[in-house]
C-alpha cells in the first residue's frame, strides 16, 4: 500500500512539473499573433492608444508615415497586431511584419528594411491571389533577386527556380546568411529610389486590384540597439520614407527624447509620433509611498494577462499581484518575473522529486527577483548608479536627453509614465538593487 501512495506522490509531482512547464511555455507566447493564441490568452487593453493610431492613419495622407514609440515589452507587438485585423476589416491592405523575423537584428539596416518591405507586399499579394499580370511579377521577382555579384545572382535565380515558397526561402537567406545581407546592401544601397520605385509599383498593382490603401506595418524597430537606430533614422530617413503608401514604424522611447532626431524625422515629413505609455499602478505623488493602494484597475489587467497564462492555484493570491506590481506597468517584465517564477518552482521539483506541494510562494518569487536584479546590476557602474538614485529621488533625471539617460530608458532601468505631467521612476526591481546598495532609504 505505502508502494502504491508513493507511486501516486511521484505521478502528482510528474504532472505539477509538467503544469508548470506548460505555463513557462504559456508565457513565450507573447506578443499574441495568431487566432488560436488570441482566443487563449487575449486580455483586452491598449483600446485607447489603439484608437489614436487608428484615427493617425486615417487622417494622415495616403503616403504618411507614422512612429509608434513606446518602451519595449509594453505590449505594442500585441497592440499593432490587434490593429492590423481592425484595419483589415475596413478599406486597407495590410502588411503586418517583424523586422526580427526578416533580418538578423544586429545587421538591420535602411537597405534591408525596404528591401523586406517589397519582398513582404509581393508575398501577401501572391497569397491572396492579387491579380498582378504574371509577366509583371515575374519581372519584380527577376529584379529583386538580381545581385550585384553575377554568382551570387545566379546560384538565387536557381534557388528560386527549384520550387517551393520562394517568399520563404529569400526570408531564411536574408535572416540567416550574413553574405547575403552583404550582398543586397550593396546592390540596391546606390539604387535605393529604385528599390522604393518596385515597392511603390507593387502597391499600385494592389491598390488598383482591390480598390483597398496599402498600409505596412514594421514590428520590433524598437527592439534595435540604440547605435542602429542612430544609423537607421537619423542617417538614412529620407530613404525609408521614400515609398509613396502609409507605413508605420516602430521607435524606442529613448529615441523620442532625443530632440534633435525628433527634428529630422518632422522635418522628412513625418506625420505622427504616437505613444504607447507604460501603465501606471500609481498616480505621480503617490509613487513612493508604501500606505498607497495601487490603481485596481491597472492590477486586475495585469492579474488577468498572468492568469491566463499561470493557473491560479499554481500561484499564492498576494504573491501574484507583488509579481505584478514588480512589473512596473511594462507587460513583458511581468512575463519575465513569471517565467524566472517558473523556472524557481521546476528547479525544486527537479531536486525534490517526491514535493507535491511547490507553487509561487514568497520564497520562490524572492529568488526570482534576485536573479533578474542581478541581470540588472550587471550593466550598470558608480555613474549610473548615481543617475538612477537622483532619477528616483526626483521622479526625473538632471538630464533627460543625457546618453547615459537615454541608455537607462532603452534597457528598462528607468520607466516613462504619463499623465498631466511626463514623469519617471526607477524599475521596482532595480529599486531593491538600490536599496541593498543602501543608496535610497
Amino acid at each position: 500500500m505505502m508502494g502504491a501512495e508513493m507511486q501516486d506522490d511521484v505521478m502528482d509531482a510528474a504532472a505539477l512539473l509538467a503544469r508548470f512547464r506548460q505555463s513557462y511555455r504559456d508565457l513565450e507566447l507573447f506578443p499574441l499573433i495568431t487566432a488560436e493564441q488570441i482566443e487563449a490568452f487575449r486580455v483586452d487593453y491598449g483600446d485607447r492608444p489603439l484608437a489614436r493610431l487608428r484615427q493617425a492613419v486615417k487622417a494622415a495622407p495616403k503616403n504618411g508615415k507614422i512612429i509608434f514609440a513606446g518602451h519595449r515589452g509594453c505590449g505594442k507587438s500585441t497592440l499593432l497586431a490587434k490593429f492590423t485585423r481592425s484595419m483589415q476589416q475596413e478599406n486597407y491592405f495590410v502588411v503586418f511584419f517583424s523586422i526580427a523575423e526578416m533580418v538578423e537584428m544586429s545587421d538591420v539596416n535602411h537597405v534591408n528594411i525596404l528591401y523586406a518591405i517589397a519582398l513582404m507586399l509581393l508575398s501577401k499579394a501572391t497569397k491572396q491571389q492579387v491579380p498582378i499580370p504574371p509577366q509583371t511579377q515575374a519581372s519584380l521577382l527577376d529584379w529583386l533577386t538580381t545581385t550585384q555579384t553575377q554568382t551570387v545572382s545566379r546560384e538565387l535565380k536557381a534557388e528560386v527556380g527549384v520550387g517551393g515558397d520562394l517568399f520563404k526561402m529569400i526570408s531564411a537567406k536574408l535572416k540567416s546568411e550574413d553574405t547575403f545581407r552583404e550582398e543586397i546592401k550593396k546592390t540596391y544601397e546606390r539604387k535605393i529610389s529604385q528599390l522604393a520605385a518596385k515597392t511603390d509599383e507593387i502597391a499600385g498593382y494592389i491598390q488598383a486590384a482591390t480598390g483597398k490603401q496599402v498600409l505596412v506595418v514594421i514590428d520590433d524597430l524598437d527592439k534595435l540597439d540604440l547605435a542602429l537606430v542612430e544609423s537607421i533614422y537619423r542617417g538614412n530617413v529620407k530613404s525609408l520614407f521614400l515609398p509613396n503608401f502609409q507605413i508605420i514604424f516602430t521607435i524606442p522611447i529613448s529615441v523620442v527624447r532625443d530632440v534633435e532626431l525628433v527634428g529630422t524625422l518632422q522635418s522628412e515629413g513625418i506625420s505622427r509620433i504616437e505613444q504607447f505609455a507604460v501603465a501606471k499602478f500609481f498616480p505621480q505623488e503617490q509613487a513612493h509611498d508604501p500606505t498607497a493602494e495601487p490603481i485596481a484597475q491597472t492590477v486586475d489587467v495585469f492579474l488577468d494577462v498572468l492568469g491566463k497564462r499561470v493557473p491560479e492555484e499554481l500561484i499564492e493570491p498576494e504573491i501574484a499581484k507583488q509579481m505584478v506590481l514588480h512589473s512596473g506597468g511594462v507587460m513583458r517584465e511581468l512575463v519575465r518575473i513569471a517565467r524566472e517564477c517558473c523556472t524557481e518552482c521546476m528547479l525544486v521539483l527537479d531536486s525534490e522529486p517526491d514535493r507535491t506541494d511547490v507553487k509561487i510562494d514568497q520564497e520562490i518569487l524572492t529568488a526570482a527577483l534576485r536573479n533578474l536584479r542581478n541581470d540588472f546590476a550587471r550593466g550598470l557602474g558608480k555613474n549610473l548608479y548615481d543617475l538612477l538614485t537622483l532619477t528616483y529621488e526626483n521622479l526625473t533625471p538632471p538630464d533627460a536627453v543625457s546618453e547615459d539617460f537615454l541608455k537607462l530608458l532603452h534597457g528598462l532601468y528607468v520607466l516613462e509614465y504619463l499623465n498631466d505631467d511626463l514623469w519617471y521612476d526607477v524599475h521596482p526591481i532595480v529599486v531593491d538593487l538600490l536599496r541593498r546598495k543602501k543608496l535610497i532609504e
